[in-house]
């Protein structure tokens, strides 16, 4: 069987004649001489123009809809966070209000470099806050995830399994092209302590994460003084900090717990 084309050519005999520039992607196509005069057409703002016509997303928007998907497959938000807003935060204390005066500069003014770092005790709205920040970001386009630190470790521990359908360098590739990530509860991890009393592999994966992220933005929340989260993961527990703190604004928030009030 003769290939269309060729039937085409047999048919409709055209005769090439020139060649010309595209005034709108700038690629160059072939111009014919026909019965109708010399015509041509580029083949790609062609091709462009029916998928928008049918509304078919191009390469570009398919790929970034399926890295986006893949992002949300490891984002586990409580019900007390999902409707959180930096404007639902309010603050009590002083410290609580710089830190939503924080929040909200830190979106107005992101440029995908500086990063963040509230830490105080537990129910002050840390994590409210920073899961807040990844929805307005997000919402500008931008490519966010929120996760809370032992969430981070199971996936990571999951791609060990030899049936893991996720691998381990899939999760740090993701890590590195984020433009914002959003660690919650750092030092909240227990994992089984070396003959020293340190957490020896969740030390390593964590400078893993903070080394990927470095010059790279990063929300980070943590329970601990930087004092207690050098102790706590050892030998890599300053280098873990500075990396963690680099071109970081800290906010140590205080007062009385939000969840008190529920009682």
């Amino acid at each position: 069987m003769k290939a269309i084309d060729s039937i085409l050519k047999t048919s409709f005999p055209l005769k090439e004649c020139s060649e010309k520039e595209c005034e709108q992607c700038g690629r160059i196509f072939k111009l014919y001489e026909t019965p109708k005069g010399i015509k041509g057409a580029c083949k790609h703002c062609i091709d462009q123009q029916l998928m928008r016509d049918l509304n078919i997303p191009e390469k570009e928007e398919r790929e970034m809809r399926k890295e986006k998907k893949f992002i949300a497959t490891f984002e586990r938000v409580t019900n007390d966070l999902k409707d959180a807003t930096v404007e639902s935060y309010i603050p009590k204390e002083k410290s609580q209000k710089q830190a939503k005066e924080a929040a909200m500069n830190y979106i107005k003014c992101f440029d995908g470099i500086k990063s963040l770092v509230f830490s105080g005790a537990c129910g002050l709205g840390k994590s409210h806050l920073s899961f807040a920040i990844t929805k307005e970001l997000r919402q500008k386009g931008y490519k966010a995830l929120y996760i809370k630190v032992t969430d981070l470790f199971d996936y990571i521990k999951n791609t060990y399994n030899p049936e893991a359908r996720i691998s381990e360098t899939q999760i740090f590739k993701m890590i590195d092209t984020l433009d914002l990530l959003v660690l919650d509860d750092v030092g909240s991890e227990y994992v089984k302590t070396n003959e020293y009393g340190y957490e020896s592999w969740a030390s390593d994966v964590l400078y893993k994460v903070f080394d990927i992220r470095l010059n790279k933005a990063t929300v980070c929340t943590t329970n601990y003084t930087e004092t207690k989260l050098i102790r706590k993961y050892g030998n890599n527990g300053q280098r873990i900090m500075d990396r963690m703190m680099d071109l970081a604004k800290a906010i140590r928030l205080e007062g009385e717990s939000y969840r008190k009030e529920r009682f």
